[in-house]
């Protein structure tokens, strides 16, 4: 753990977990420099066994997950930035290779085989049946794996349908006195924590869900959504993520006091309005503090959300004792989606110049090493950024995707739709092209880098070149309605 401005993280460098996903990274390289036989090559075997046997223990088998270009082992995610970490992610998507399960007994020959197969030639191994075939040709029992086409794909629209009745019924529940169902509520919060960590994508989609229905519940999804991502991203364990997760989901609960001519008027509140619903939190923790079986921190976070590192929001502390973690992690995730949220006073931010308000005018209200690692998190591009790229002559034979940048005939638009494991300042993008009903995604996608030169793009607010872009994504599948 580190600790800096009164807040610990996490180091996940220190999990034994990633050891393993390090050591094998670092098996596959020396193989690619060495004969398997080499001394450097079987020490670094046997470091593997080691320490799969010491995480599997008393289990029978070690799951782990290489999906969207992330690492889950056995439900904890692994943030390694290591670039032979990196070289290993690559390699399995390429052979299409989702999960691997190694069973008790594994031995250094069995993990022998593994790196060879994931080292050997893509295609030549798909032309011979795919790595699982290859495996099993070689004698490998102890280790299997999943192809992504054998998996079914979790539908996460499902989940978040789900969360919203949770949230329409934790807020029945807060404005009767009646009991809040629990169980729907860590049913709800485990599917989500689980289809961020097999699914990462489901962060960087939020701007096409955006919308003006619902705000109250919507907006405490989103910050579920994103308080849960920033804890991976700084490290906590499963356990941890569940408990941040819930108490973002019901942090504003105690909105359901506030009038809805309060909540939804179309300008700036006076000071009798804004006494109303600086109420909020504190009706919202004193509603869960009737809920024994939720974690107790959901009260916390619901009673200083809105404090600040700085103690310049409300309730209003007599003294300033120290914030809860996962309230300054709140409070960072809030800030965000209410900048890039539609309200009835004002339009959305794109994404960009969301971030760069918060850098410009909220840093001092916000805790910096979470502040730093949610920037970190979303990357330079975050998903939804729309640039406007200038005509630079004729477009190249060999299309997109090629790794080498496209000059454009004519001026033209590209949006972020997903992040880039691979190199976060170059996420993946795509075209916006006309439609017969209106603009619509291209085919390629591609890291932004293969498609042009950052220093030509223009970021632009999709509003103000009239595209609606939360639209464009839902037509191409990548949306989900508010």
């Amino acid at each position: 753990m580190v600790a800096e401005a009164g807040v610990q993280i996490a180091q996940p460098g220190d999990a034994l977990g990633e050891r393993v996903v390090i050591d094998l990274a670092r098996a596959m390289k020396n193989v690619s420099f060495y004969e398997v036989g080499h001394p450097v090559v079987q020490e670094g075997l046997a470091e593997v066994v080691s320490d799969l046997s010491l995480l599997l223990g008393d289990r029978t088998e070690l799951v782990m997950k290489l999906t969207n270009g992330y690492l889950v082992v056995q439900d904890e995610p692994l943030l390694s930035h290591h670039a032979s970490v990196g070289n290993l992610i690559g390699a399995c998507h390429r052979r299409k290779v989702e999960v691997i399960v190694f069973h008790r007994g594994i031995t250094p020959d069995e993990v022998e085989q593994l790196v060879a197969v994931l080292a050997a030639d893509a295609a030549a191994l798909e032309e011979a049946g795919g790595i699982a075939r290859a495996l099993a040709t070689r004698g490998v029992r102890r280790i299997t794996v999943e192809h992504l086409s054998s998996r079914p794909k979790k539908d996460w629209q499902l989940t978040h349908a789900s969360a919203l009745d949770v949230l329409r019924g934790a807020a029945r529940a807060a404005r009767t006195g009646e009991a809040l169902d629990i169980g729907s509520v860590n049913v709800t919060v485990n599917d989500l924590v689980e289809d961020i960590m097999t699914d990462r994508a489901i962060v960087h989609h939020l701007s096409s869900m955006k919308g003006m229905d619902e705000y109250t519940f919507i907006h405490a999804l989103h910050l579920c959504i994103l308080a849960v991502e920033l804890g991976r991203q700084i490290g906590l364990p499963r356990a941890q993520l569940e408990e941040i997760g819930a108490a973002t989901l019901l942090h504003d609960v105690g909105k359901v006091f506030v009038p809805l001519a309060i909540l939804r008027k179309p300008a700036a509140l006076d000071q009798e309005e804004f006494a109303v619903m600086s109420r909020h939190p504190a009706d919202g923790a004193a509603a869960l503090a009737r809920e024994q079986e939720l974690p107790e921190v959901a009260t916390v976070v619901a009673f200083e959300h809105h404090v600040h590192l700085d103690y310049s929001g409300y309730p209003r502390a007599r003294g300033h004792r120290p914030l809860h973690m996962y309230s300054l992690m709140t409070s960072i995730v809030d800030v965000y989606d209410a900048l890039t949220s539609a309200r009835p006073y004002r339009a959305a931010l794109p994404p960009q110049q969301a971030l760069a308000l918060i850098r410009e005018e909220y840093a001092q209200r916000l805790e910096p090493v979470l502040l730093q690692e949610f920037l970190r998190m979303l990357g330079p591009y975050p998903c939804g950024t729309m640039l406007r790229i200038p005509a630079a002559g004729p477009l190249p034979s060999a299309g997109l995707g090629t790794g080498r940048r496209a000059r454009w005939s004519e001026e033209c638009y590209l949006v972020v739709t997903r992040p880039n494991p691979a190199d976060p300042d170059g996420p993946y993008a795509r075209t916006i092209e006309m439609g017969s009903q209106g603009p619509v995604l291209g085919e390629d996608e591609a890291p932004l880098l293969d498609l042009v030169d950052p220093r030509m793009a223009e970021v632009v607010d999709p509003a103000a070149v009239g595209i609606d872009l939360r639209s464009v994504l839902q037509r191409a599948g990548m949306g989900l309605p508010a």
